[in-house]
């Protein structure tokens, strides 16, 4: 038997991720229609300051001639001393000598100490910029494609409207199903099911996700999902779609029917006697948002 008609939806949800990065869009990377994958940049926001702050922390932490001249002072101090401490065996130097002397170098120390330090603090400062920068970069949670760009170059972004970019993930699809609950004992995580997509009655084997362990008391049935692998976009997020539960395997034929992009459906068409009553999904998406932080 078939279930209830079900939709076939996008398997993630809305994402509108907000920032406190304000800025112009100076770069936008994509259009419309185009396929991303996951990391790809979208577009940035206006880099120009942090660049420029980036190539002066840079230097700053390069920069090694407070170091090498506190460590010459150390090693000059040092030798100092211990010459000292040769003549006062000798009989050639002062206690007082000695003593002003190990304060000295151990003073000579810390001021060395304080410039690895500060050259430590100057690296973390040029880390922080980059990831200031690394957060203008809108980049794409998921793979799948853009269906909508928002901002065009030389717009502003505020933290009240962050969106850039709107992409769907059409791979893989997610049917929910009511299943009346006498089957539910035919019904396992991780199996393999028969689904009919379409008017076409195209015929597809899905994964089952998930089944609910409770009955809805009003209608008697249960929640069923089913994952539809869909890594050539056979299938698009709203088609309606059917649950082969049981005792129905849908016979299937090979059509060549000319699809919207003009090249032939080559997949398997179910036989026509299997009922198919129709059902419209909704589209879930995810939006791309700019600075995301952690």
């Amino acid at each position: 038997m078939c279930s209830n008609p079900s939709r076939c939806e996008s398997s993630v949800n809305t994402s509108n991720i907000p920032s406190d990065v304000e800025a112009i869009v100076s770069h936008v990377m994509v259009k419309e229609g185009d396929r991303v994958t996951q990391s790809q940049i979208l577009g940035q926001l206006d880099q120009t300051l942090l660049q420029a702050s980036l190539s002066i922390a840079e230097r700053n932490r390069t920069a090694m001639g407070r170091l090498n001249s506190a460590a010459a002072d150390s090693r000059l101090r040092k030798e100092r001393s211990d010459k000292l401490k040769i003549l006062f065996e000798r009989k050639h130097a002062s206690q007082e000598e000695i003593d002003r002397s190990l304060v000295e170098s151990e003073v000579s120390l810390a001021q060395l100490l304080a410039v690895q330090e500060e050259l430590q603090i100057r690296s973390l400062e040029y880390d922080r910029i980059q990831i200031q920068i690394e957060q203008r970069n809108v980049r794409s949670p998921i793979d799948g494609v853009v269906t909508r760009v928002h901002r065009d170059v030389g717009e502003f972004v505020s933290a009240n409207e962050p969106v850039v970019a709107t992409v769907v993930q059409l791979d893989p699809l997610i049917a929910t199903y009511s299943v009346p609950s006498v089957f539910q004992k035919e019904l396992k995580v991780d199996a393999a099911t028969q689904m009919v997509i379409g008017d076409t009655r195209v015929a597809a084997q899905g994964t089952i996700e998930y089944v609910s362990p409770t009955i809805d008391a009003q209608s008697g049935t249960i929640q069923v999902k089913v994952r539809l692998p869909n890594p050539d976009n056979l299938y698009r997020s709203g088609e309606k779609c059917m649950l082969v539960v049981k005792g129905e395997t849908p016979k299937t034929e090979t059509v060549n029917q000319p699809r919207p992009n003009g090249a032939p459906d080559n997949r398997p068409k179910v036989n026509p006697a299997t009922p198919a009553p129709p059902a419209r999904p909704a589209v879930k998406t995810s939006q791309s948002p700019i600075g995301i932080t952690q």
